[in-house]
């Protein structure tokens, strides 16, 4: 825009050139303004034929001012006949800087930063003066309260100042030292941010300068075809489980239910023949292991993330020492993560594209209206003949009962029309009751799921209620309802997963639709 502006000046006459001016100087009033209003009394409707932009000029990347800067300017309609075209000269000499480089009015003054202590203890943290320096990152990259403590331990006249953030990036490990160099910190103050590097000290010092453990396990570059068909959650939390039954099982919720049990061998009334069970024998077929080295190494999964939007799962393994092996009993243990892809995922755009739906049968329906909750609504719609053929709202109008009633009817549908892995031989609900010998999928606590996915489904749940009347040909009575189910699809970060239920989600819609004729 600036080398337009030159161009434009150099061939207009000064005539032109204070129109020019008086268009800019109308062009800086606040965004939210419409056009007429920015408009001045001095500006012609058109500008000359000569004064029109090059068709080939660059593509002018307005520079809008900051909210502060707008404030502080007065508003161009209040001072029409008060704007000053500029002179040639002056603009001129403002367009020789580059946008980009014009002054902020907002910078941060950093120079307090140049003298803080950039070395730091953590001698008097156990939790990692007693691990290696590569071990203590793992840990420690994901624990900013404890970092930050201790920087504004030694720099207290900056607390509150500025939000601390670790940088993505590899530091350098001193197993000799205990010493974990070249950590990046951000600071940030009114959204500008200065980058240091710290030195974090008193970690557990080691003789061994090369560690085997970083080829004991490699990720593969395909996931094997068994799992492909899976929903990462439902890996991931029997990944966990498989490697300590005893303090999971405290996370189900009941009996007849799908819990962990039932997925960690191959079950037929879930599945179809390919699955495997997730067990502690799947982690040796999504990862690569060095065989040889198996017999001086041991492993464990002690952390997972999974991701069911698109179909990721994370697994954080501990690679510590064989007791029986005493040629590597100096070899620190290491801690190391997992990327696994290939997974299902959920399909948003999509639903019949996802295992999950819903269904509420004719027969339960029609005991609603005879006994249940709808009872006394479709009495009072039958009598209005203004009613029939017409959606009607029931959710604000029958409350909760309406809800428990569909929450106890509701059954589930487990259809795998894709990898065809899910194959249940069994009916399926949301809940238990002695009127059926469903087998709910609420199988863990606080109304939440292993299978085929994790999700939690309360009556909460069902939204959108709406019933619809419809007089048949032979007389009878056809009422229907229509409503949504909608429930969370997670995306959670590395844990040991024993707080369900905690992630990030996006809503998934099922919708489900019931007609029953009546007489």
């Amino acid at each position: 825009m600036k080398r337009t502006t030159k161009l434009l000046l150099s061939i207009l006459p000064i005539s032109s050139i204070s129109l020019l001016s008086l268009v800019s100087c109308s062009t800086t009033s606040s965004n939210n303004k419409k056009p007429e209003e920015n408009r001045t009394d001095k500006t012609p409707e058109k500008l000359p034929e000569n004064s029109k932009k090059p068709e080939n000029a660059e593509p002018n990347d307005q520079h809008e001012p900051s909210k502060s800067d707008s404030e502080k300017k007065p508003d161009a309609s209040d001072n029409k006949n008060n704007i000053k075209p500029k002179k040639p000269d002056s603009e001129r000499e403002n367009t020789d800087q580059p946008q980009a480089d014009q002054p902020n009015h907002h910078n941060v003054d950093f120079s307090d930063l140049e003298k803080i202590k950039t070395k730091l203890s953590y001698k008097s943290i156990k939790l990692y003066s007693d691990k290696d320096p590569r071990s203590a990152w793992f840990s420690l990259k994901n624990d900013l309260e404890t970092f930050s403590n201790i920087f504004y331990r030694e720099n207290k006249d900056l607390k509150n100042k500025y939000n601390l953030s670790f940088e993505n990036n590899e530091p350098i490990y001193d197993f000799l030292k205990g010493v974990i160099d070249n950590v990046k910190v951000k600071f940030t103050n009114n959204k500008h941010s200065k980058i240091i590097s710290f030195t974090l000290t008193d970690f557990k010092k080691t003789n061994t300068t090369t560690n085997n453990k970083e080829n004991y396990i490699k990720e593969k570059d395909e996931l094997d075809n068994k799992f492909k068909g899976l929903y990462p959650s439902l890996v991931a939390f029997m990944l966990l489980y498989s490697e300590d039954p005893q303090s999971y099982k405290s996370l189900e919720q009941r009996t007849q239910a799908i819990g962990f049990e039932d997925l960690y061998y191959s079950n037929r009334n879930l599945f179809n023949n390919e699955y495997p069970g997730i067990n502690q024998v799947t982690k040796k077929l999504l990862l690569e292991y060095n065989y040889d080295l198996s017999k001086i190494y041991k492993d464990r999964i002690i952390q997972a993330k999974f991701d069911d939007t698109k179909g990721t799962l994370g697994v954080k393994i501990e690679i510590s020492n064989n007791q029986t092996e005493p040629k590597i009993t100096k070899e620190p243990t290491l801690i190391k993560e997992f990327n696994i892809k290939g997974f299902r995922s959920i399909d948003f755009k999509d639903e019949n594209k996802n295992v999950l739906s819903m269904t509420l049968l004719q027969s339960n329906l029609k005991e609603m209206i005879k006994k249940g909750s709808l009872k006394k609504t479709v009495e009072l719609l039958r009598e209005r003949n203004n009613s029939f053929g017409v959606k009607m709202p029931l959710e604000q109008v029958e409350g909760t009962r309406l809800k428990d009633e569909l929450f106890k009817y509701l059954l589930v549908n487990v259809d795998d029309n894709s990898y065809h892995i899910y194959n249940p031989k069994q009916t399926l609900s949301l809940q238990k009751n002695s009127k059926n010998d469903n087998t709910s999928i609420l199988g863990l606590a606080g109304n939440m799921s292993i299978y085929p996915f994790h999700t939690r489904i309360t009556k909460e749940s069902i939204n959108k209620i709406f019933i619809t009347l419809a007089k048949e040909d032979d007389g009878k009575l056809k009422v229907t309802i229509d409503f949504e189910v909608i429930i969370p699809i997670y995306s959670v970060g590395y844990s040991d997963l024993k707080s369900p239920g905690t992630g990030a989600s996006i809503p998934l819609t099922l919708k489900v639709n019931s007609s029953a004729l009546i007489d």
